[in-house]
């Protein structure tokens, strides 16, 4: 008994020691207990991040920030806080002695990315099976962008070709994993959910731009072939309103313009020297030269000194206004944008454009079941242009002589003092910038409606209609002009005949789709989904143009001013497609991940019994990181396995319809007796039996992160295969004379890999991001059935690539003329300086079957990469991108010396083989004439690979203490740089031209310093 009394008795002191202990700890840690206060910042722009939840480790005591990230809990030195909120990275941070803190989160990129657009609905990232790029365009925010397809350089997987920068159409091309066929190989364009153009809406409203690339885009069945881009307008978010107001403006410059040799003395010298190479007379005798130099000083009308670079390009300007109110409830977001753009190009006249834009976006629950909404997006732009046209200034431009007098005294346009052989027309570049007009206006509206309705049994049903409704004109006036000799005043009329030309066109697109999906979870490991669905298109395009002539003067420009030959003509079209289509997705566990989808697609473009096609496609994935054996792996966040098959189909809108009839033409006029009277022929032949294009597409890949997004890479490899490529096929003449039609002849081999990394920290206040991506294209005919189709210096040939070059072979320069005389000749009439061709068929003779297929007009390799900085309030990013292995063959004036009257460039003065200079690089000085050195080879194949800094941009957020006393929630100020830098071989122009354009007519590319500001309210 008493043993139990002391035992029970020691226990109870036991205990009360223990609880007394308990106490003076306790005690002591509420003695050091303060209240810490702080702020959560975005560690991308410094924005304050409400709702953020603040928890101390281990315990249940915790708080959220406010609407202006502020935060204030009780907390003890030494304990740590965990910041989490969704979209940003989880942070924890040890309470030190300090009372106020300032946490900077990090987005978490694969968090941001977690729910990606797909065809007719959205996935989680985690969950995708195929290749899908995503593109958050505010990473584009703040650049100089004037339309979205420019953004979409460095999108992986993706060749951007912006050829010029020319105000109002400087559109890029887009190319996704090589080209399939020989006829259209742009993708396909949606704007959520509706084909539109995504070059007709202000970037500003984008919010992302995802981009399929493989079988995922098989729910498009017939139209996926190139790839499928889906463009998301923002929208938007509940329980948050606000404005939004962006400004910036930027001064434009030429990046690349060739070489010219401007001092007039030396460009007629040099001419002299080319003619007396070719054995020719010259063209000025020293007394017009010694005329000339001693004129320059005494009388520069008659004789100028004029770099006509410089006199007819000044800086451009861009400047863009963008203005934004959106917010939302539990019931309904909405979102208005109003969005306008002023450029004024680099040349004198004739190259301004202005954009209009609208973008609204509204929602709402109607009711627990019902949900609406409508999407409006209306663009207005007007453009100008020379009222010849670019094209055709850009080749007067680049034929411009140092000789060329501007105007007279008395304002009237000169020409040249002396006459140059090629130049009986002058054509004043200043004349043909300032005089005439031609103006473009197109107004495009963009109408969405659409509804979502809850039935029973998990099923959702969705139904849309969208309207695109594109009105366009052009009004163009070519005048009465006429140039004036500088020195004795006569008259050189350059056109007589002044004409008015208006063209409009209206087309109207509607289309209608609906949904019907289902979803899933069973015993809660098994997810599935489905999807069916039906949709129609119609596309109704018209268009007409009138033309008069027999203009007085210059002062009336209307079409019923005009007195004679007046010509009207215009057309109607309709196509419609219809299409059923499905999709079903199953996940087990969200490990084995596995989807299957099918299209059919019936398009008016084909006879009856073509018209339908099926287009099936299946892909996998494994999500490693979730299994058992992988969970120990700290440092692997994610990492999966990817395989996908499908078939596409490529219908391409751009080309004729009614192709499998045999169509009748007007105007093949009779004549019976005498008597010409109307008639009418069938001039083409066709193929009723023509078809779907078809593209089975292979791809393989694996998505990884580690380190909770610290490190980041995604590999992909592919092939595509295209089969029954519509083209035309040659017939004898014999039958009718008639047109090629088109046949179902050709398949196309497109076999590559992509591959993007990507890392990021932060220490502190100073933050780093790294990012690389690199594409690898193979493109190859495969099968043409034994032909071969030669287009001026390109072939399509089997085993090589589309459109390669077919061209002589140039082994060098011929030094002696016993080399001359030794060897097989393109001509008698070469000597030494000239250029030496392979005579490879042996006969020798230089002819057209000694040209070999080299080079490629597509390239092997695009290539981008990121490098991105930041301390406290600064941001500092950097993009470069480029291409690898493509060429170009540029030819015509200012890169063939003297070309039909043109200058020449300052390499050959100074790097043309002479006699005394037989190491030069470029052959001997001659004219145009001397064909020899200028036909298509090897020697004037240009390397068009480039290495470019895309854009620079600084970027300041003001902090909120600063700005809150004008009622604005965030402020930051830019400077941005676009295309300042370009590595390349190639510097007589921007490597970044129309590849398949020999020549440099085309509207220069730009560089652009800019500047401006954000501000939210």
């Amino acid at each position: 008994m008493e043993l139990n009394l002391l035992f029970n008795w020691k226990k109870l002191m036991a205990a009360g020691c223990c609880c007394l202990a308990l106490l003076l700890v306790f005690t002591d840690s509420v003695a050091q207990e303060r209240i810490l206060s702080g702020k959560v910042l975005s560690s991308d722009d410094n924005a304050t991040v409400p709702g953020v939840s603040v928890l101390v480790k281990g315990t249940s005591s915790g708080t959220v920030t406010d609407a202006d990230g502020n935060f204030s809990i009780r907390v003890s030195e030494g304990a740590v806080l965990q910041f989490s909120y969704i979209g940003y990275a989880k942070k924890e941070v040890t309470v030190t002695a300090e009372t106020q803190v300032t946490v900077m989160l990090d987005p978490d990129i694969s968090m941001l990315d977690e729910v990606v657009v797909v065809g007719y609905g959205e996935q989680k990232r985690a969950n995708l099976t195929a290749a899908v790029s995503t593109l958050d365009m505010s990473v584009k925010q703040n650049t100089p962008t004037t339309n979205a397809s420019q953004a979409l350089h460095g999108v992986p997987g993706l060749w951007v070709n912006q050829a010029g920068g020319k105000p109002g159409q400087d559109n890029a091309s887009i190319r996704i994993r090589g080209l399939g066929t020989t006829n259209s190989s742009a993708p396909l364009v949606l704007v959520n959910g509706i084909e539109y153009d995504m070059n007709e809406i202000n970037p500003n409203d984008i919010e992302t731009i995802t981009v399929l690339k493989d079988a995922s885009a098989a729910i498009y069945g017939s139209r996926a072939a190139n790839g499928v881009i889906l463009v998301t307008l923002k929208s938007g978010k509940k329980e948050s309103s606000e404005v939004t107001y962006s400004f910036s403006h930027g001064i434009q410059q030429t990046t690349f313009l060739p070489d010219v040799v401007w001092d007039p003395i030396q460009y007629m010298e040099l001419r002299n020297q080319a003619l007396i190479n070719q054995g020719q007379a010259i063209t000025y005798t020293q007394a017009q030269i010694d005329e000339y130099r001693a004129g320059m000083a005494t009388d520069p009308m008659i004789y100028p000194n004029i770099n006509w670079f410089d006199y007819l390009l000044k800086d451009g300007y861009l400047q863009q206004h963008n203005l934004r109110f959106s917010g939302g409830n539990e019931k309904t977001t909405y979102s208005l944008s109003l969005g306008y753009m002023d450029q004024d190009g680099v040349f004198l006249e004739a190259n301004h454009a202005n954009r209009y834009s609208l973008n609204l976006n509204v929602s709402s629950q109607v009711s627990e079941k019902l949900k609406v909404g409508a999407n409006l997006v209306g663009n207005y732009r007007k453009y100008t242009e020379p009222s010849y046209g670019t094209s055709y200034y850009m080749n007067r431009f680049m034929r411009v002589l140092p000789i060329f007098t501007p105007y007279h005294p008395d304002g009237r346009y000169g020409s040249v003092v002396f006459a140059t052989p090629g130049r009986n027309t002058i054509e004043n570049p200043l004349m043909l910038l300032k005089e005439g007009s031609n103006v473009h206006a197109v107004q495009r509206v963009f109408t969405k409606i659409f509804a979502d309705y809850q039935l029973p049994f998990n099923l959702m049903y969705s139904v849309n209609f969208g309207v695109d409704k594109t009105d366009g004109s052009a009004r163009q006036f070519i005048p009465l002009i006429s140039t004036f000799n500088p020195k004795t005043g006569v008259q050189n009329v350059y056109n007589n005949n002044p004409y008015s030309y208006n063209y409009n066109d209206n087309n109207m697109n509607y289309t209608f789709y609906q949904t019907l999906t289902w979803d899933k979870l069973f015993a809660d490991k098994h997810s599935v989904t489905a999807m069916i669905g039906q949709s129609y298109q119609n596309y109704d395009d018209s268009y007409f143009s009138g033309k008069m002539e027999g203009y007085f003067d210059n002062t009336l420009t209307d079409l019923n001013a005009g007195a004679t030959n007046p010509a009207a003509t215009g057309a109607v079209t309709n196509e419609k497609i219809a299409s059923y289509f499905g999709r079903v997705n199953y996940g087990f566990n969200e490990k084995y991940l596995l989807e299957a989808m099918f299209r059919i697609d019936g398009s008016s473009r084909f006879a009856p019994g073509n018209r339908w096609g099926f287009f099936p496609a299946v892909s996998a994935a494994w999500r490693m990181d979730q299994e058992a054996f992988l969970q120990d792996v700290s440092f692997i966040s994610a990492l999966k396995l990817r395989a996908s098959w499908g078939q596409l189909g490529n219908l391409d809108r751009d080309a004729a319809l009614h192709r499998y009839l045999n169509t009748v033409n007007l105007g093949q006029d009779y004549t019976f007796g005498n008597t010409v009277v109307p008639g009418a022929a069938v001039t083409t032949y066709n193929d009723p039996s023509i078809t779907w294009e078809t593209t089975t597409t292979y791809n393989a890949g694996v998505d990884f992160e580690g380190a909770n997004g610290l490190i980041g890479v995604t590999l992909d490899v592919f092939k595509k295969r295209t089969e029954d490529i519509l083209r035309g096929v040659a017939i004898p003449s014999q039958v009718g004379n008639l047109g090629a039609p088109q046949r179902n002849i050709g398949t196309v081999d497109n076999t590559g890999y992509e591959l993007t990394l990507s890392h990021r920290r932060d220490i502190n206040d100073f933050r780093y991001s790294v990012s690389a991506s690199v594409a690898y294209v193979k493109n190859e005919i495969v099968d043409l059935n034994g032909e071969q189709v030669i287009s001026g210096p390109r072939i399509l040939k089997e085993g090589y690539p589309i459109d390669a070059y077919y061209i002589y072979h140039a082994e060098g320069i011929y030094q002696t003329d016993d080399e001359v005389a030794g060897s097989v000749k393109l001509s008698n009439n070469v000597k030494p300086g000239y250029l030496k061709y392979t005579n490879y068929d042996g006969d020798n003779t230089i002819d057209g079957d000694d040209r070999i297929v080299t080079g490629s007009s597509i390239p092997k390799y695009n290539y981008s990469f990121n490098i991105n900085v930041g301390y406290k309030r600064f941001n500092l990013t950097t993009f470069f991108q480029g291409v690898q292995g493509i060429n170009i063959l540029p030819t015509a004036n200012f890169m063939i010396p003297f070309n039909n009257g043109a200058g020449v460039t300052k390499e050959w003065a100074t790097d043309s083989w002479t006699p005394e200079n037989t190491g030069a690089r470029l052959p001997i000085l001659t004219t145009s004439t001397a064909t020899e050195n200028f036909v298509s080879s090897t020697f004037w194949l240009r390397d068009a690979s480039y290495l470019r800094l895309k854009n620079i941009q600084l970027k300041y957020d003001f902090p909120e203490q600063w700005i809150s006393k004008l009622s604005l929630r965030k402020l930051s100020v830019f400077a941005n740089g676009e295309n300042l830098i370009t590595f390349t071989k190639f510097d007589q122009f921007d490597p970044e031209k129309s590849i398949k354009n020999d020549n440099l007519y085309e509207y220069p590319s730009l560089k652009t310093y800019s500047f401006g500001i954000n501000a939210t309210f």
